[in-house]
């Protein structure tokens, strides 16, 4: 800290002491408080916006939580109808052969060839999707098909012919690369197949021939397409598969169909026959989807096939409305929040300004001001308070009037009392002769003014506390005569109590007589520096002060000491519970002091 070094010259006053005091006492840096209106505005705000985020995640969460139940129990129902549907399909497509297989034209080995074959094209007729279906005699040769083609043809080494022998056959989807060049399809357009056949018996029961059918898959993406534009008109973006026994997906997206069964899809379809038939799972496409699957059980006499109908929807968009209303419930949370901290902000203006008031009115009252106008609060609190206030400075009035009548009888009669000491000693003293009398009755009218001046600053103070600077501009103004400075005093404010202000003016008072006599003040060209700090000490703080003559005739170490330096070094100690030094060197006194800070 810096402190200010300021001389004082003659008619300095104590505005000018105040120039000497150290910025110790500027303004410290505090943080700002915030007032009532912006303290509730935020405080009602951030619980508003935090009851918001907490209220969107519980009923997000809840909301979600049953949403996906929903959509998880719709996409499962719809795959079970889809199941049914293809079961039912497959098991009329069985009957249709079965009842071919029963027809006489084809159980008499006898039958011309063009009555067997009108029979087959009347099946096609009646089911297109069929793309061929034929007659095949016992040892594996192609009789006759409904379109007239691959008549003639070995298939004794199909799956179909060998098992449709021995019964009703239904094979899983395959692809038909041959029949597809038969029937002249585009190569870009595949050809899946699914094998039907069954056995066809003479009259006497032998085996006559195997008719077989292959049906076009192509019923089947008409069923899933039917049954996904149904999801669809419900759930926007949702997909319908169908998974073979293997895993490998039938009908579904391209990026999935046609694929080799992986691990992926199996683990998928267990973990959801796990969950009821449905779970929310990551696919091998990227995606993260609510599944639910349904597996065909068969129909009647179709057995099945082990075919799987997986229904699924992506999360993010089976969750929209959710997503939807996560956010209008932030947008209109916020705005709730945001009206709230408003409407805080407007009823704590309300608030606050008779608070304002109290406020005022107690720093009035502490200044021993009259109280202003109060408004009216609007709480009962705040008329209780308003009410003590008005109280309490009716009484502080009634014991300040009572204080100041005491302390103006105490201050009268301390100076009445210094007045006769003085007047005592000087009628006691006048009838003593010579030079030493005359100086010691003038030392000691001199010691009754420099005390009764440092009374007079702590009346001013009321007795309270005083500031040092204060004390020593009182003390030294008899000794500031001349044009030029001849004190320097540099320190902090430093507020003492009666008791050390007393003991420090008479010590400065000694050595001010002392300099005057003999030191720097006894010479045009002499000044006197004062300077004092503060620093802690094992009682408390701990004032340092320093006195240093400089300028006067040379100074030598006297012979004895004499009432003032005893004062000084003994009296003064004791009575300020510190230490005092005197030094003698060849530039001037110095007296170095310290004392034990009392609370003011």
């Amino acid at each position: 800290m810096r402190l200010e070094r300021r001389p004082i010259g003659p008619g300095d006053g104590s505005a000018a002491i105040a120039g000497f005091r150290g910025t110790a006492t500027g303004a410290r840096a505090r943080l700002p408080t915030p007032s009532l209106r912006l303290v509730l505005a935020l405080v009602l705000g951030v619980l508003g916006l935090a009851s918001t985020l907490v209220l969107t995640a519980l009923v997000t969460r809840e909301a979600s939580a049953r949403l996906q139940v929903e959509i998880a129990a719709q996409l499962k129902e719809l795959a079970g109808h889809m199941a049914r549907t293809l079961d039912e399909g497959m098991f009329e497509r069985q009957r249709d052969i079965e009842v071919v297989a029963a027809n006489g034209s084809l159980r008499d080995p006898e039958a011309p060839l063009a009555a067997r074959r009108t029979m087959l094209q009347v099946l096609q007729r009646t089911y297109p999707l069929y793309s061929i279906v034929g007659l095949i005699d016992p040892e594996g040769r192609v009789l006759a098909t409904s379109r007239g083609i691959l008549e003639g043809a070995d298939v004794s080494r199909r799956d179909y012919f060998l098992r449709g022998r021995e019964g009703v056959f239904i094979g899983d989807v395959h692809d038909a690369a041959l029949l597809r060049k038969a029937l002249s399809r585009p190569a870009d357009e595949p050809l899946r197949l699914v094998d039907i056949a069954a056995p066809v018996h003479g009259p006497d029961g032998g085996l006559v021939g195997v008719v077989a059918a292959h049906l076009d898959w192509t019923w089947a993406r008409e069923v899933a397409a039917s049954f996904t534009r149904s999801l669809t008109g419900r759930r926007a973006g949702a997909q319908i598969l169908v998974v073979s026994r293997d895993g490998t997906v039938l009908i579904g997206p391209p990026s999935l169909e046609g694929k080799a069964p992986g691990p992926a899809v199996a683990a998928l379809l267990a973990s959801a026959k796990e969950h009821d038939g449905s779970v929310v799972t990551d696919w091998q496409d990227g995606g993260t989807y609510v599944t639910a699957v349904v597996e065909t059980k068969g129909f009647r006499g179709y057995r099945g096939l082990g075919w799987s109908v997986v229904a699924r929807h992506e999360v993010d968009r089976a969750l929209a409305s959710v997503t939807d209303l996560r956010r209008m419930l932030l947008i209109f949370g916020s705005l709730v929040a945001l009206a709230g901290a408003g409407l805080a902000w407007l009823v704590a203006g309300r608030v606050a300004r008779p608070l304002s008031d109290l406020a005022g009115a107690a720093a009035a009252l502490g200044r021993d001001e009259p109280l202003p106008a109060l408004s009216p609060p609007l709480v009962r609190e705040g008329r209780a308070v308003a009410d003590a206030l008005v109280r309490a400075s009716a009484e502080l009035r009634r014991r300040e009037v009572a204080r100041r009548l005491l302390v103006d009888e105490l201050n009268h009669r301390v100076k009445n009392t210094l007045a006769t000491v003085q007047s005592l000693a000087r009628q006691s003293l006048r009838a003593a002769t010579g030079e030493a009398a005359q100086e010691g009755r003038a030392t000691f009218e001199a010691r009754l003014f420099a005390l009764a001046s440092a009374h007079d600053v702590l009346t001013r103070e009321s007795w309270a506390s005083v500031d040092l600077a204060d004390v020593v501009a009182a003390v030294i103004r008899p000794y500031r005569g001349g044009p030029a400075p001849r004190f320097a005093l540099t320190g902090p404010e430093v507020r003492l109590s009666p008791r050390t202000a007393l003991a420090l003016s008479m010590a400065i008072h000694e050595l001010c007589t002392n300099a005057a006599k003999y030191g720097a003040l006894s010479t045009e060209t002499g000044t006197v520096g004062i300077a004092w700090r503060v620093e802690p000490g094992g009682e408390g703080q701990e004032l340092h002060l320093t006195w240093r003559e400089e300028g006067g005739p040379p100074v030598s170490l006297p012979d004895r000491r004499g009432f003032g330096s005893r004062l000084i070094e003994r009296g003064l100690a004791a009575e300020l519970r510190g230490a005092t030094e005197i030094r003698f060197e060849p530039t001037g006194v110095v007296c170095a002091l310290s004392a034990t800070l009392t609370p003011a």
